[in-house]
C-alpha cells in the first residue's frame, strides 16, 4: 500500500506564515494598494470627463462670444443709423425752415426797428461831420475849429440816438 502523504505539517507551516505580523502588514498594504488603484482609476476617469466637458464648454463659449459680438455689432450699427437719421432729419427741418424764411423775405433785409433808426442817425451824423469838415476847410484850417466840429457832431449823434430810443419806448408803450 501506498503511504498517504501527510500535508498537515505543510498546512501548519502555512498557517504560521499567515499569522506572521510582517505578512499581515503586507496583506493590508496590498489591500490598500488595490483600493488606491481603484480610486486612482476612478479619479482618472473623472479628470478625463472634466477635461472633455471643459473642451466642449470652451468651444461653446467661443461660438457664443462670436455670436454676441455679431449681435452687438448689428445693434450698434442700427443704433448709429437711427441717431444719424434723426440728426439728418433735424438738419433737413432747419434747412427747410431757413429756405422758407428766405423765400418769404424775398429781397428784403430783416432787422429790428431800433437798429434801422440808429443807422439813419449815424448816417445823418456822418453826413453832418462831412459837411462840417468841408466848411472848416473852406473857412479856415484851424485845430480849434475842427475840435468844435467833432464835438458838435458827437453831440448831435448822441442826441439823435437818445431821441430814437425814447421814441421807440413811447411807441412800444402805446
Amino acid at each position: 500500500m501506498k503511504k498517504k502523504f501527510d500535508s498537515s505539517a505543510e498546512m501548519n507551516e502555512a498557517e504560521s506564515i499567515k499569522s506572521n505580523p510582517k505578512n499581515e502588514y503586507l496583506e493590508e498594504e496590498n489591500r490598500l494598494l488595490g483600493l488606491n488603484i481603484k480610486e486612482l482609476a476612478s479619479l482618472n476617469d473623472n479628470v478625463h470627463e472634466i477635461s472633455v466637458n471643459l473642451e466642449k464648454s470652451l468651444k461653446f463659449l467661443q461660438e457664443y462670444r462670436l455670436t454676441i459680438a455679431k449681435d452687438t455689432q448689428e445693434q450698434a450699427k442700427k443704433f448709429g443709423q437711427t441717431v444719424l437719421d434723426k440728426f439728418l432729419q433735424q438738419i433737413q427741418d432747419k434747412c427747410n425752415e431757413t429756405e422758407r424764411k428766405i423765400s418769404k423775405a424775398n429781397k428784403y433785409i430783416s432787422m429790428p426797428y431800433t437798429t434801422f433808426y440808429i443807422l439813419i442817425i449815424i448816417q445823418v451824423a456822418l453826413s453832418s461831420f462831412f459837411v462840417s469838415i468841408i466848411v472848416a476847410n473852406v473857412e479856415i484850417l484851424h485845430s480849434a475849429v475842427i475840435g468844435k466840429v467833432v464835438l458838435w457832431t458827437i453831440l448831435i449823434t448822441a442826441a439823435g440816438i437818445t431821441t430814437m430810443i425814447l421814441l421807440l419806448k413811447i411807441i412800444a408803450v402805446r
